[in-house]
Formats: C-alpha cells, sequence, structure tokens
C-alpha cells in the first residue's frame, strides 16, 4: 500500500483492497453508468418511446437540464457527505441512479417523464 499512498491521495491507514475497491469498482461502475445512459438516450427516444424528428435537439436538451441538474446538485451532495459521510451519499447515490434507469425505461413520452428521469439520474450521478 505504500506504493500506492506514495503517488494517490490515500491515508496510510487505507488498505490495499480497498484502494483496489474503489479504484476498478467505484470509479468504473459511475463512469460506465454515465456513459451508458448517453449511449442508449436515442434507443430510447427513437424505439421505445417512437419519436423519429428531432431526436437530436430532445437529446441535447434532455443533456443541457442534465448538466444544469449537476451544477446545482454537486455542492448539495458534497455539504451532504460532510454530514453523513461518503459511503452514504454514494450509496443513496447509485440507488437513485438504478431506479432512473428503471424510470428511463418505462416513460412514454418525453416531456415531463423522460425529462424527470434525466433529472432524477443526474441527481443520482452528482452523489456517485
Amino acid at each position: 500500500m505504500a506504493i500506492l499512498s506514495r503517488y494517490l491521495p490515500f491515508s496510510e491507514a487505507t488498505t490495499t483492497l480497498q484502494a483496489v475497491t474503489y479504484l476498478l469498482g467505484i470509479s468504473l461502475f459511475s463512469i460506465s453508468f454515465l456513459v451508458f445512459l448517453n449511449s442508449s438516450i436515442s434507443f430510447v427516444i427513437t424505439d421505445l418511446i417512437g419519436v423519429k424528428d428531432g431526436v437530436g435537439d430532445i437529446v441535447g436538451t434532455l443533456g443541457f437540464v442534465d448538466e444544469l441538474v449537476a451544477l446545482v446538485a454537486c455542492p448539495v451532495w458534497g455539504l451532504v457527505s460532510d454530514r453523513l459521510g461518503v459511503r452514504w451519499v454514494a450509496v443513496i447515490g447509485y440507488a437513485v441512479i438504478g431506479a432512473a434507469l428503471i424510470l428511463f425505461v418505462q416513460a412514454k413520452n418525453i416531456y415531463p417523464q423522460l425529462l424527470l428521469a434525466r433529472i432524477f439520474f443526474a441527481i443520482g450521478a452528482t452523489a456517485a
């Protein structure tokens, strides 16, 4: 663990298993969820909801709203993590992401259902 502590911001009390779990598990899961949603949103819009025109505008609007929510939610989750701890905030964030992905594929229209699912996802993603 001394090698990892020298190059990464881990404390000396951190075990190698904890560091590897964080680096490979938590970080890769967060990135995978974010990439999965962004790569599958056009499928949800065209095939599940049935909208064929203006898909790029819809995807752009949903992504823009996601970023606006993230700008507000990031500092809030930071304050919550100072009070509850990072572990609880991450667990809550992953639970919200899971619920948002379920809502995402259940949406029957773009506005408001898909938009609300994307907002819910952004809230969870900023926590994770």
